[in-house]
């Protein structure tokens, strides 16, 4: 492989690892952010030992939560993107990170780390699969809110994830009927003009690349409010009994997205130009135009009727 090649497609793994997908959701492209360092959250006042524990305590703090209608709903409405950057918490320095982990899961972060500095790094997205939460938070494409009395959809661009938050007084599923979903089971209610959110029954995963692993018992709390025309703020605490030393509590923020005026979400359907492979070292590759197997962007979709296949 020559040098010139060699580089085109460095070039075009870097590209499909940023934004694998954006091929068939353009307007993602639209909605790169300019990271911003954010500072830390405001710390917890008391200390809790489940998230349900915390959660449960809000719930109280606000006498039950606002009774929710029509008219006391706020207005989400719009288009957002994350801003906070790809980290977990984008206020702790790197270094500082490991210290949160219990040994096995530092030993998998650090290993992780090692390899990247390989060159071999492999995101389980490049199989299409959904990002899922808690990382849905640290994806940086298109989002929207829906929001009923009884049940708040939040929805990204990317892979068409959908959280469903009810807030219809129910409970979590039984533990009996409960098995790990990509964006867990989330139950909420509303404090004012804040959505408190309680997430659990999740597979395990990772926070984002470059990120440590969290395990299938991953769970968060989180207050989600809008404190300006165009900023909501997520205050989440993150429990994990099994990877984490001790609740991991951050900040991340949306910004409303004004320009182009109009912009509108579209279905993410990955798998239609995925061109980014796995290496046998484990790393990442990409398959470019003339080579077999190379998915045309501009040429989506099934072919036309007596077309030749490939």
């Amino acid at each position: 492989m020559g040098v010139f090649t060699r580089g085109l497609r460095l070039c075009a793994a870097v590209i499909a690892l940023s934004a694998a997908g954006v091929a068939v959701a353009p307007h993602a492209a639209l909605a790169q952010p300019a990271f911003r360092l954010q500072p830390p959250p405001p710390p917890l006042t008391k200390q809790y030992k489940t998230s349900i524990e915390h959660y449960e305590d809000m719930k109280a703090a606000a006498k039950g939560g606002t009774k929710m209608t029509w008219d006391k709903l706020p207005d989400w409405t719009g288009v957002w993107t994350h801003t906070s950057g790809f980290a977990v918490d984008p206020s702790m320095p790197r270094d500082k990170i490991a210290d949160m982990l219990t040994p096995e899961y530092k030993a998998r972060y650090l290993k992780k780390l090692e390899e990247v500095a390989k060159g071999n790094e492999w995101d389980p997205l490049s199989y299409c699969l959904p990002a899922g939460y808690p990382r849905w938070h640290l994806e940086p494409f298109l989002r929207e809110q829906i929001l009923r009395p009884e049940e708040a959809w939040l929805l990204t661009e990317q892979n068409a994830e959908i959280r469903r938050i009810y807030t219809d007084g129910r409970g979590h599923v039984p533990e009996d009927e409960a098995y790990p979903l990509w964006e867990g089971d989330s139950i909420g209610f509303w404090d004012g003009d804040t959505l408190v959110v309680h997430t659990n029954h999740l597979k395990e995963g990772m926070y984002q690349r470059m990120e440590p692993d969290h395990s299938d018992q991953v769970s968060t709390v989180e207050r989600i409010r809008k404190i300006n025309p165009t900023t909501i703020e997520v205050i989440m605490t993150i429990y994990d009994p099994v990877a984490l030393v001790k609740p991991w509590h951050v900040r991340h923020v949306w910004t409303k997205v004004t320009d182009p005026p109009g912009l509108r979400i579209n279905h993410w359907s990955c798998a239609e130009n995925n061109n980014v492979v796995k290496t046998s070292e484990g790393g990442s590759d990409f398959v470019l135009p003339g080579e077999k197997g190379y998915k045309d962007p501009n040429a989506l979709g099934p072919p036309a009727a007596g077309a030749a296949k490939p």
